[in-house]
């Protein structure tokens, strides 16, 4: 091997051990609590991308995340996946290509995430449940009023249906579950023709609460589904669905301990 060879890769390797440095320092700096955690969301968003070199450090960075606090965390993963999504759109004059390679790796990204809650699903529910909340927010912002077309975000309900199944079954389809809090969204929509290929992430991520759309589901509110008639089925509040109330009395929006 030639010097200029050696020296050549002896620079690489200096300029890519000076990366994880830095890397690293950052992570310390959310670890200490002295940046806000949401702005490693560019970081969290390049997991899976830059696994072989970094993937390590910012393994790491999450997992001292959640160990600060875990809403937090899961906030932060929120906004990386918006921030990824956001940015295919743009590279895509605004549609997502739901077969593309691309689209399959935030999937998996977001399926990643979830799997970093940890096993004990108590212990990161309301994390989850705001996570999933905040999420079908996300989903359903527009910047007017409806107009019988799908909202732009529509197709991030397949990222959130990337990560139900770290949600607990009361948590889906309790009195005051997920799926009560989808329907109260879409009564601001009016009628839905959810036969339509565009509202066909809805429909995914509804199933993904359900368990199948054949299965009876509650019904809250007045709002009646164009070509999707409802059962309604009558389910007593259990005794631990304190976690929503929690959610509540925190708000949405707003970082909370």
């Amino acid at each position: 091997v030639s010097r200029g060879a050696r020296n050549l890769s002896s620079g690489i390797n200096a300029e890519y051990g000076e990366k994880r440095r830095v890397l690293a320092s950052f992570g310390k700096l959310i670890a200490f609590n002295i940046i806000e955690m949401r702005l490693a969301a560019p970081i969290f968003a390049q997991y899976v991308k830059s696994y072989q070199d970094y993937g390590d450090i910012v393994k790491q960075m999450m997992s001292k995340a959640r160990e600060l606090n875990r809403t937090k965390c899961m906030r932060t993963q929120l906004l990386s996946l918006e921030q990824l999504f956001e940015e295919l759109r743009d590279q895509n004059e605004g549609r997502i290509d739901r077969s593309s390679e691309e689209w399959t790796k935030i999937k998996d990204l977001a399926h990643r995430f979830a799997l970093m809650a940890g096993v004990d699903n108590y212990k990161s529910r309301q994390a989850v449940v705001t996570f999933h909340r905040e999420g079908i927010i996300y989903c359903l912002l527009r910047n007017g009023p409806p107009d019988g077309s799908p909202p732009s975000n529509i197709v991030f309900f397949d990222i959130l249906a990337e990560t139900t199944f770290k949600l607990m079954d009361i948590d889906k389809k309790g009195p005051k579950g997920l799926l009560a809090f989808l329907e109260e969204q879409l009564m601001k929509e009016g009628e839905i023709p959810e036969d339509e290929i565009e509202w066909g992430p809805l429909r995914t991520y509804r199933t993904a609460l359900v368990g199948s759309m054949s299965e009876p589901y509650m019904y809250y509110g007045k709002r009646k589904m164009v070509g999707s008639p409802m059962r309604v089925v009558e389910v007593k509040r259990p005794r631990d669905d304190y976690v929503i109330d929690n959610w509540q009395a925190s708000g949405s929006g707003n970082y909370v301990q």
